[in-house]
């Protein structure tokens, strides 16, 4: 979790120094604005409950782009650990040195991703999901690294994140494929992006 923000603002004025830092940001954001409009979802899945779902989950990634990739000063959380370095550039790679508070609001942040990749694919095996989830966290830690490096972006890349956004979306998904059992299947059914329900709890 970022604890300072660079600002854009010096004095008024909107400094190149710091737009620098955001292009990782930027980059993304307008990379997944042109897949959605290029390959024409809103066609593609034409009811409400469909738009509400590819709407959210755009949204959701432009949080964790927001909250991952944005300029930070130092990770204080880290303070405390054994960290690594590469050209100035902090990482962690020893699990589990001490359990902070960021590391349950990783899991936390990373429960909707669980849950959209169920609406996205129901059908999808419980393994395969935690694979996902697994490396959509390796994805972000490995952004992280690089972005730090390349546009000093402050960030940390930490084992620790890596596993937990991996249980987060697990928790996620699994609460999803247990709703999906309930009374709630009528109402799920219109949020999801593919057929009817199986059962993967035999995957």
């Amino acid at each position: 979790m970022k604890t300072y923000c660079i600002p854009f603002f010096v004095e008024g004025e909107i400094t190149l120094h710091a737009l620098v830092h955001w292009i990782p940001f930027f980059i993304y954001f307008f990379a997944g604005s042109v897949l959605v409009t290029h390959n024409h979802l809103w066609e593609k899945f034409p009811n409400f409950g469909q738009h509400i779902t590819i709407a959210t989950f755009f949204i959701y990634l432009t949080a964790i782009d927001w909250l991952c990739l944005t300029p930070s000063m130092f990770n204080f959380s880290s303070a405390n650990k054994l960290l690594f370095y590469f050209h100035g550039v902090p990482f962690n790679i020893i699990p589990l040195q001490g359990l902070s508070q960021e590391f349950f609001l990783n899991i936390v942040m990373t429960l909707p991703l669980g849950v959209y990749l169920y609406l996205i694919n129901h059908q999808m095996p419980f393994s395969r999901a935690i694979l996902y989830g697994f490396f959509f966290s390796l994805f972000i830690e490995c952004n992280q690294f690089v972005c730090d490096l390349l546009f000093h972006i402050g960030r940390v890349a930490d084992v620790d994140d890596l596993i937990s956004n991996t249980i987060g979306t697990t928790i996620g998904f699994a609460v999803m494929i247990i709703l999906d059992q309930t009374i709630f299947h009528q109402v799920i059914k219109q949020f999801m992006l593919v057929g009817e329900k199986s059962d993967k709890l035999n995957n």
